[in-house]
């Protein structure tokens, strides 16, 4: 399946106060005529957020969650429409919650679940209903988990894998039935994974890759078959990935994007998983503007882009952070990243979501050019949008 968002992994965090920045005041919508590889205004966001979780629904608006700024870890809620171009506060979620999954079901809801709640990791799940603008408590999970991955399977269910909680890393699975509202185990995958990546297939299966916990001993991946709820190992990658991103491409394989910078690991290289043969080939390197905290999207032709992030000058007291605006796209057929136009702001932390009609929505982030540690940061409501 194709991931519609971003995650950000490996974040520069700034010690400090957040200072809020402003929203940036409404242009376009996102089905405006625009120029090719260009980045243009559009409305910000109700509220100032970093680190945010945002998913695609099926009427097309983007749904934002959490995050935090100056005031701390979020449950506010917004939603972007494309076509007005225009943010709308929606109701919160039921708790404050970070580091969860977010998944776009066939009916039009959301689900929401696991992440950490009040400093661990919680079980509790809810679901957005885009009608009533509302987020209701729903069956919890078996397990409590932070960093996992959650698949939309064909059959409307979702798979829920992986992760952490107080006991560690997790290899347990199971999956949301929409129509009871209940979650039931289905296996264990044979390696535990944090911040794996999880990739729906052609034929119906899961590929799940990376995110060993501890010394990351090998990019190992295994397949799950919901028609037999059992997890086998496949092919082995070459280096070693936790995360930030995977995805289908449009002949069948999946690409899988390292965000590693161990001896001997290429920075942001990339891996090509061919289904027929179980196999994985070395990619190009997808060559990001920053050495960490960018964020990452798929497009519908394969390609990636990589946009914000943060590079880091100095060691201890005498630390500079600098944020960064530019942005790439790595073309897995040809392996060559490409700079392309940059956004109007430094990000890091912030969202990219897929739309519709091709085009992407970068929203929230840290943004300040230069910052020292001991400096104050700035959290930022606006939003642009890049049409490739």
């Amino acid at each position: 399946m194709r991931k519609r968002t971003a995650r950000s992994f490996g974040v520069l965090l700034v010690a400090g106060l957040f200072v809020v920045a402003l929203a940036t005041s409404l242009a376009a919508p996102a089905g405006a005529s625009q120029t090719s590889g260009t980045w243009t205004h559009t409305g910000g966001m109700t509220t100032p957020r970093e680190g945010q979780t945002a998913v695609l629904l099926q009427d097309g608006r983007v749904l934002v969650m959490g995050g935090q700024n100056s005031s701390g870890a979020l449950s506010s809620a917004e939603l972007f429409n494309p076509a007005t171009g225009r943010w709308t506060a929606t109701g919160d979620m039921g708790a404050v919650r970070t580091k969860f999954t977010a998944t776009a079901l066939p009916d039009g809801e959301a689900l929401v679940a696991g992440g950490e709640v009040a400093g661990a990791a919680t079980s509790s799940a809810e679901l957005f209903n885009p009608a009533t603008g509302t987020f209701t408590a729903t069956g919890s999970m078996i397990t409590s988990r932070e960093y996992g991955t959650a698949t939309l399977l064909p059959n409307g269910e979702v798979l829920v894998a992986g992760g952490e909680n107080s006991s560690g890393a997790l290899s347990s699975a199971e999956l949301f039935n929409p129509a009871t509202d209940s979650f039931s185990a289905t296996g264990s995958m044979n390696v535990p994974r944090i911040n794996q990546t999880a990739t729906l297939l052609q034929d119906g299966q899961v590929l799940v890759a990376g995110g060993p916990p501890g010394t990351l001993p090998g990019g190992t991946a295994e397949l799950y078959n919901p028609a037999t709820a059992t997890w086998t190992n496949t092919g082995t990658m070459s280096f070693p990935h936790y995360g930030p991103l995977a995805g289908l491409l449009p002949d069948g394989q999946v690409l899988e994007i390292c965000n590693i910078g161990d001896p001997g690991v290429p920075r942001c290289g990339t891996e090509l998983y061919n289904p027929a043969s179980g196999t994985w080939s070395q990619g190009g390197q997808a060559d990001p503007s920053a050495e960490a905290g960018y964020s990452l999207t798929m497009l519908d032709n394969g390609e990636v882009l990589i946009s914000g992030g943060a590079d880091q000058f100095g060691s201890d007291s005498h630390r500079r952070i600098v944020l960064q605006s530019g942005a790439t796209l790595f073309d897995p057929t040809t392996g060559n990243a490409t700079s392309t136009g940059s956004m109007s702001i430094p990000r890091d932390g912030h969202t990219l979501t897929l739309l519709p009609n091709g085009q992407v929505l970068a929203a929230g982030g840290l943004t300040q050019k230069n910052n020292t540690i001991n400096s104050t940061t700035s959290v930022t409501a606006s939003a642009e949008l890049f049409t490739p």
